[in-house]
């Protein structure tokens, strides 16, 4: 990693409002809590898993050279993606070992155990981040092989860690609000940081350490079933709070890492015809009908379009596909429908 690189990713946190913004809300809420009685304990008991999960997003974000996520609802959740608040009890573990070590042997042996934490507690973030494993990421196995791999960049993960540590220590001497924000910026500089010094290994393509027993298909077809369940519940939670934007960005998303984009886009529309509400899946019909219309699958274009029409007879493709939408209906002899769309 080149000396611009690192400096880059140090200041990641300040330089992108998906990470500033959240750290600052954060912050506040942690400010909120810190003075709020019994409400502001049940506050912040909301606001830890906020805190670990941005942290392991933007290190997962930053190994896959992507930006970070938007904060959203979710982050709050105890239940939800359990992995990411695996870091949890390994800070604490670590920072108890370190203080124990320092006041029983002397402040020599806490540097000691500090610095041992400095090198398996990155390469233990990095697994986790790689695997959402917790198991995987305390392998002995899986972190030796993980620092072989990156020998040549990931001590710089080490030393940035035990610079944040003392740097957060030290920090304690500020006042209360000050040194919070600054220990917060300091902990995104690591996971930003460690995150861009794994992504020029392509780890996160490595999501088997160690490899895993070969998949039948059955394995396969019910882990990607799995895999756009959880993607479509995600896009709903978008959707319920008036975000359909943001909920269609989510499936898109997942759509354009699919091996089979045709079936991912039959499959969430089906989906979604299944909602309570379905004129959010006649909006996401309209990206639907435009990619077929796009890669000229006509008959399954029209086959939808058709379908969403008895649901709402009312229902059109976007305009600049209407055209597109006519020809295929006339050239399949389905003279009516580009009567109806003619009309529409």
């Amino acid at each position: 990693m080149k000396a611009n690189d690192l400096i880059k990713a140090i200041l990641y946190p300040l330089t992108h409002a998906s990470v500033l913004l959240p750290i600052i809300f954060l912050w506040l809420l942690m400010l909120i809590g810190r003075w709020g009685g019994m409400l502001g304990l049940f506050l912040l008991f909301l606001t830890i898993p906020a805190v670990f999960r941005l942290q392991m997003m933007l290190l997962e974000a930053r190994a896959l050279g992507r930006e970070a996520p938007t904060m959203d609802v979710d982050f709050f959740n105890w239940s939800g993606n359990a992995w990411s608040l695996f870091p949890v009890p390994l800070v604490l573990l670590a920072g108890w070992a370190v203080l124990s070590a320092a006041e029983n042997f002397g402040a020599a042996a806490g540097w000691l155990v500090l610095l041992f934490a400095g090198i398996v507690l990155p390469a233990s973030f990095a697994i986790l981040a790689i695997t959402h494993s917790p198991v995987q990421s305390l392998n002995p196995s899986a972190i030796g092989r993980l620092l072989e791999e990156t020998q040549a960049t990931f001590w710089i993960a080490s030393v940035t860690m035990v610079i944040v540590a003392w740097l957060s220590i030290q920090a304690e001497s500020l006042p209360w609000m000050i040194a919070n924000l600054l220990q917060m910026f300091l902990l995104s500089s690591f996971f930003s940081v460690l995150g861009s010094l794994i992504e020029p290994y392509g780890l996160m393509a490595d999501v088997s350490i160690p490899d895993p027993l070969e998949a039948t298909e059955e394995d396969i077809a019910d882990a990607l079933e799995k895999a756009r369940t959880v993607v479509l519940t995600h896009a709903y939670g978008f959707v319920s709070r008036d975000n359909r934007e943001g909920g269609f960005k989510h499936i898109f998303s997942r759509i354009a890492e699919e091996s089979d984009v045709a079936g991912a886009w039959a499959w969430f529309f089906k989906g979604m015809m299944r909602w309570e509400q379905q004129q959010h899946a006649l909006f996401f019909a309209q990206h639907y009908v435009h990619d077929m219309l796009q890669h000229g699958e006509k008959i399954p274009a029209l086959k939808v379009i058709m379908r969403c029409r008895l649901v709402n007879d009312q229902f059109k493709p976007f305009q600049e596909d209407v055209p597109a939408a006519i020809e295929a209906a006339e050239s399949s002899g389905n003279i009516e429908l580009a009567a109806v769309l003619k009309r529409v």
